[in-house]
C-alpha cells in the first residue's frame, strides 16, 4: 500500500486557505506531514524505545497537557520508523474542521494512500471530499489496512481538536478491527472517548502520560547545552519538574542578557516567554468559569474539591476538577483516587501573577477562607501558613490555640512545629500565651531546658485574663519540664502531688490527666517502685485511650512495659512495647520520639535474651532520634546500656565503648541529667576493668565516689539504677584486686535492695556474681544457692544475657554446678539451662582454640603474671625475638595495641583467670 512520504513543511496548521476561503473546504497536504524538527532537538531515546515496544499493540495513547513535547516526540519517532523501514508510517495532524466525518475519512484515505487517493488527490469521479460515500469509503479504508503486507503505523496528532462522537467511532473502528498489522498512535490533550478500559484489560493499549514525557536530568542538560553543569541541570529539572516547554524556554531565557547559571532561581512562571506560552496555549482557550477556578485555587499548595469550595464560596469544584481532567501534568493528582491535587509550581506561579493583577483585593480573603477550612479539618500547618499570608496573626494564633497549643507537638512532631513557629515574629511568640507554651514545649522536646524555663517565667507575668484559659496547659507543661529534667523522682512526695494535680483537672480532660499520670508512672519507675508504676501506667492507658490523640497511649504502654521488664515479665513487656510501636506508626503520622523509645526498649529486651543482631537492628538510628529531639532517663539508660553491651562485645579493644561513653557524657551534660551522668561514670569504670592494670581505673573509682556513692545511691530511692551499675563495677574491681570479701559485701547489699524492690533484672545478675565471688573464695557449696536462684530466673525468662554478661569465667562455675547441684540432675530444667548457657559460652572458647597456638597461650599466661619479655624468654627457653613475634600475633588477634589492653581482652574472653596483680 503506498503511503504519503514526508516532505518539506511550509506550515503545520494553516487555518485559512491562501485565497481567503475557509481552510475546512480544502485538502491541505501539509497536514499529512510531521512538523519539522529543530536541529537542536534533543532525542528522547528512552521514549522512542517505549514507542518501538508498543508497535505490536493496536493503540498507543500520548495524553498530556500542552508543552509536554507530544508532537516533537511523534515527529522523532515518525522519522525513526521511516528511516528504519520496518513499518509503513502515515501522519495526520488534526484540527477542528476534521470533526466532520467525511473530511476525516478523506484525510485518512490520503494519509494511508488508499487506492484512488494517491498524490493528495480525490478519486476519479469525486470532485470534492463532501461527495464521498461515507459507508463505501470506510469499508474500503478498513479493508485496505487489514490487507496491509507489513506493519502499518497511523500517527494522529492533536486528536483532541477533532474529537467528537463521529471521530471517536471511526478511530475505535480502526483500532478494534484494523487487523494485527495496524498500530494507531494518538496524541491528545484530553482523554478520548475510546474504549480505553476494554483495550487495557485486553493488553491492547500502551499509555504514555505527562510523568513519562517529562525530561530527566540528562535530557535537561542536553537542552541547556554541554557547557552546563550537572548541578545546574538538576536544579532546573527540579524547578520545572521536567516540563519540556519550560525547560526549553528556560534555556532560551538563560541565553539572553548575559545571564549565568546563578540566575536560574529567577526563572519562574512569570518569566515573559513562559507566561506568554501559558496564556496562549493553556489559559486563554478555557471557559471563563474554569479560568476563575484556576486563579482562585492557585494559592493552595494542595487541595481537594471541599477546600476549593470553601475558598471559592461555591459548591461546584468537583465538577470543575472533572472538567480539568486533561490538565494532568499541570494539575497534578496526589493520590490514586484523584481527590487531592496540586499545581505544577511554574503554572501556579503564573496563576498567582494573574490573580494579583486581576483581583488584588481577593488574595487575603482567599487565604483567610483556606486557613479556616484547614483549621477545622486538622491541617494546622496549612491553616497557619494561610492565615499569616492573609496577614492575620490573630487568626494564626487562634488556629494553634484551638489545636491544643503545646499538644500540637504530639500530633505533628518537632520538625513541623518548629517550622510552623518560625513563621511568627519571635516577640509575638514570646508574648502570646498559646504560642509561648507551644514554643516552651518545643524547647523541652529539643533538650533546650533553659529557653523553656525563660518562656514559662514569662507566662507567669501575663495578665490574669490572658493566662487563665491556659492554666491547665501551663500546669501540664511545667510537670513535663520537671520530668524531662529528671527533677521529680528525687521528691518522695512527687507522685502524690502529681496525682492531686491530675485529679484536679476536668474529668473530660483525658490528655491532660493521662499526661500527668504518665509522669507519675515515670517517677515511680525512677524510684524503683515497679508495682506502683504498673498501677499508674494502667490508669494512664485507660485515660489516654479516651483522648483526642489516642496515639499518646503509646507512652503509657512504654512505662507499663518497663514495670514488667524489671520484674522479669519479659513476654508481657514485649507485648506492651510492640503495641506502643504500632501506635507510634499510626496512619495519622509517625511519632518519631515514641517509635525511637520503643525500639530502644525492644533492643534492651532482645539483648537480654541474647539476640544481639536483632538488638543492633532495633537501635539503628533510634538513639540519634532521642538525642536530637526528645528522651528521658529511663529510655536513655535502656538504649545506651544496650549499645554499650554490643560495643564491648564487638570491639574488644574498648575504643567503641569509650566513644559511646563520651557521647553519653555530652548528652547528659547538655540536658542536665545527673542520674545519666552518674550511670555513665559507673559504666566507664566497668569498661576500664576489661583492661586490668589501667592507671585510669583508680581515678574513675575516685571520681565515682566509690562505696560512699554506692551506699548513697542505694538508699536514695531514685538511685537504684546507678547503685547497681556502680555496685557491679566496684565488686568486680575488688575481686580482680583479690579483695573478694569486699566484693561480697557490696553484692549482698545489692541483693537485699533488688529483692525488696522486686527487681528481677538486677537480682539475677547479683546472684550470679555472688556465686562467682563465693567460688573465688573456695566456698563452692555456698555458691550453689545464689547460682541456683539465678539459673531459675534465666530459665523462666530466657534471659540468657544474665550469664553471658559474666563471660567465660562463669563456665567453671556452671560445670561445677552440673556435678554438685542435686537439682541439676540429667533431664531437669536446671540441667538443660546449664547446658544451654555452656553452649553459648563455648562459642568464644571454640574461637579461642582456632585462633591461638599453644605457644601463644603460654606467652599470654606469662604476660598475665607481669613478666618482662626477657623473663618470658628465659622461662620458655626461647629467644627474646621469638617472644616479641608471639606478642605481635597476640595483639593482632586480640585487637589490642598495648599489654594492658591485651590482658583486658584476654580476661574478658576467659583466656586468663582473674588473679591478684603480681608484686
Amino acid at each position: 500500500m503506498p503511503v504519503a512520504k514526508p516532505v518539506a513543511l511550509i506550515g503545520p496548521r494553516p487555518a485559512i486557505a491562501r485565497d481567503g476561503t475557509n481552510a475546512g473546504e480544502w485538502i491541505l497536504p501539509d497536514k499529512l506531514e510531521p512538523p519539522r524538527l529543530h536541529v537542536d532537538t534533543v532525542p528522547r531515546e528512552r521514549l522512542l524505545a517505549q514507542l518501538d515496544a508498543g508497535i505490536t499493540l493496536p493503540l498507543t495513547l500520548l495524553l498530556a497537557p500542552p508543552g509536554f513535547g507530544k508532537s516533537t516526540l511523534l515527529a522523532q519517532w515518525h522519522a525513526h520508523v521511516f528511516a528504519t523501514g520496518h513499518a509503513q508510517v502515515a501522519w495526520l495532524s488534526l484540527d477542528e474542521a476534521d470533526a466532520d466525518p467525511l473530511r476525516l475519512l478523506a484525510y485518512l484515505a490520503l494519509a494511508l494512500g488508499l487506492g484512488g487517493f494517491e498524490n493528495n488527490t480525490m478519486p476519479l469521479g469525486v470532485a470534492h471530499w463532501r461527495d464521498l460515500d461515507p459507508g463505501a469509503t470506510r469499508s474500503a479504508l478498513l479493508r485496505a489496512v487489514r490487507c496491509a503486507q507489513q506493519p502499518l503505523v497511523l500517527v494522529l496528532d492533536d486528536y483532541d481538536r477533532a474529537a467528537g462522537p463521529a471521530t471517536d467511532e471511526l478511530i475505535a473502528l480502526l483500532v478494534e478491527h484494523g487487523g494485527p498489522r495496524l498500530h494507531v498512535l494518538l496524541a491528545t490533550r484530553r482523554a478520548p472517548a475510546l474504549p480505553l478500559a476494554r483495550l487495557a484489560v485486553r493488553g491492547a493499549l500502551q499509555q504514555i502520560d505527562a510523568n513519562q514525557l517529562a525530561m530527566n536530568r540528562h535530557e535537561t542538560r542536553a537542552v541547556l547545552g554541554t557547557h552546563t553543569s550537572d548541578d545546574d541541570a538538576r536544579r532546573l529539572r527540579s524547578k520545572t519538574e521536567g516540563w519540556p516547554v519550560a525547560v526549553r524556554l528556560a534555556a532560551v531565557w538563560m541565553s539572553g542578557d548575559g545571564r549565568s547559571s546563578d540566575d536560574l532561581t529567577r526563572f519562574s512562571g512569570r518569566s515573559t516567554g513562559l507566561a506568554a506560552y501559558l496564556a496562549e496555549q493553556v489559559v486563554n482557550d478555557l471557559d471563563p468559569v474554569l479560568r476563575d477556578f484556576l486563579l482562585e485555587t492557585s494559592l493552595l499548595e494542595r487541595f481537594n474539591a471541599s477546600l476549593a469550595d470553601a475558598v471559592r464560596t461555591r459548591q461546584d469544584s468537583g465538577q470543575r476538577l472533572a472538567q480539568l481532567g486533561h490538565f494532568h501534568g499541570l494539575l497534578v493528582p496526589l493520590d490514586d483516587d484523584h481527590e487531592w491535587f496540586r499545581y505544577h509550581p511554574l503554572f501556579a506561579d503564573y496563576l498567582h501573577q494573574q490573580l494579583d493583577r486581576q483581583s488584588p483585593g481577593l488574595v487575603n480573603h482567599l487565604h483567610r477562607r483556606a486557613a479556616q477550612w484547614c483549621a477545622v479539618h486538622g491541617q494546622l500547618p496549612d491553616a497557619v501558613r494561610h492565615a499569616l499570608r492573609a496577614q492575620d496573626v490573630a487568626l494564626a494564633t487562634e488556629c494553634i490555640r484551638q489545636a491544643g497549643s503545646w499538644q500540637v507537638l504530639l500530633q505533628h512532631g518537632t520538625a513541623a512545629v518548629r517550622a510552623l513557629l518560625c513563621q511568627f515574629d519571635p516577640r509575638v511568640v514570646r508574648d502570646t500565651p498559646p504560642l509561648n507554651l507551644t514554643q516552651a514545649y518545643l524547647h523541652m522536646r529539643l533538650g533546650e531546658f533553659g529557653h523553656a524555663q525563660t518562656l514559662l517565667e514569662r507566662f507567669r507575668d501575663f495578665p490574669e485574663a490572658a493566662r487563665a484559659p491556659l492554666e491547665r496547659d501551663y500546669t501540664v507543661v511545667v510537670a513535663l519540664l520537671r520530668d524531662l529534667m529528671d527533677l521529680v523522682c528525687g521528691n518522695a512526695r512527687g507522685i502524690a502531688q502529681l496525682t492531686a494535680q491530675a485529679n484536679a483537672l476536668d474529668q473530660d480532660d483525658h490528655l491532660g490527666r493521662g499526661t500527668l499520670l504518665c509522669i507519675c508512672a515515670t517517677t515511680a519507675l525512677g524510684r524503683g517502685e515497679f508495682v506502683a508504676a504498673e498501677r499508674l501506667s494502667l490508669e494512664a492507658v485507660e485515660v489516654m485511650a479516651r483522648s483526642d490523640t489516642p496515639g499518646s497511649t503509646g507512652y503509657a504502654l512504654v512505662h507499663l512495659g518497663q514495670s514488667h521488664f524489671y520484674r522479669g515479665a519479659l513476654d508481657q513487656a514485649e507485648t506492651h512495647y510492640t503495641r506502643a510501636l504500632q501506635l507510634a506508626r499510626s496512619p495519622h503520622g509517625t511519632d518519631a520520639t515514641l517509635a525511637a523509645a520503643c525500639r530502644c526498649l525492644l533492643a534492651q529486651l532482645q539483648a537480654e535474651r541474647g539476640r544481639h543482631d536483632e538488638a543492633a537492628d532495633l537501635l539503628e538510628g533510634a538513639l540519634d532520634t532521642l538525642e536530637r529531639d526528645d528522651g528521658w532517663v529511663d529510655v536513655y539508660a535502656a538504649g545506651f546500656g544496650t549499645a554499650l553491651l554490643l560495643a564491648r562485645q564487638r570491639d574488644r579493644s574498648g575504643r567503641a565503648a569509650h566513644a559511646l561513653l563520651e557521647r553519653i557524657d555530652t548528652l547528659a551534660t547538655r540536658r542536665h541529667l545527673t542520674r545519666l551522668m552518674e550511670l555513665a561514670t559507673a559504666w566507664r569504670l566497668d569498661v576500664l576493668l576489661d583492661m586490668p592494670g589501667t592507671l585510669a581505673t583508680e581515678a574513675i573509682v575516685s571520681r565515682s565516689g566509690g562505696e560512699a556513692a554506692f551506699l548513697h545511691a542505694l538508699g536514695s530511692g531514685h538511685g537504684w539504677r546507678q547503685a547497681h551499675a556502680l555496685g557491679f563495677a566496684l565488686a568486680r574491681w575488688h575481686a580482680q584486686s583479690g579483695r573478694a570479701g569486699q566484693a561480697l559485701a557490696i553484692l549482698q547489699k545489692q541483693q537485699q535492695a533488688a529483692e525488696a524492690a522486686g527487681d528481677r533484672y538486677h537480682l539475677g545478675r547479683v546472684q550470679l556474681r555472688l556465686a562467682m565471688t563465693l567460688q573465688q573464695r573456695g566456698q563452692i557449696e555456698a555458691a550453689l544457692i545464689p547460682l541456683g536462684a539465678a539459673l531459675d530466673h534465666i530459665a523462666g525468662t530466657r534471659a540468657w544475657q544474665v550469664a553471658v554478661d559474666a563471660g567465660l569465667p562463669a563456665k567453671a562455675l556452671l560445670r561445677g554446678a552440673r556435678q554438685l547441684d542435686p537439682q541439676a540432675a540429667a533431664g531437669t530444667t536446671r540441667a538443660l539451662t546449664i547446658q544451654t548457657l555452656l553452649d553459648k559460652l563455648s562459642c568464644d572458647e571454640a574461637l579461642v582454640t582456632e585462633l591461638f597456638s599453644e605457644r601463644e597461650m603460654e606467652v599470654l599466661a606469662e604476660l598475665a603474671q607481669g613478666h618482662s619479655n626477657k623473663h618470658i624468654a628465659r622461662r620458655l627457653a626461647v629467644s627474646e625475638n621469638t617472644v616479641k613475634f608471639h606478642l605481635k600475633n597476640l595483639y593482632r588477634k586480640l585487637g589490642a595495641d598495648t599489654r594492658a589492653t591485651a590482658l583486658g581482652v584476654a580476661l574478658q574472653r576467659g583466656l586468663i583467670a582473674a588473679a591478684s596483680p603480681p608484686s
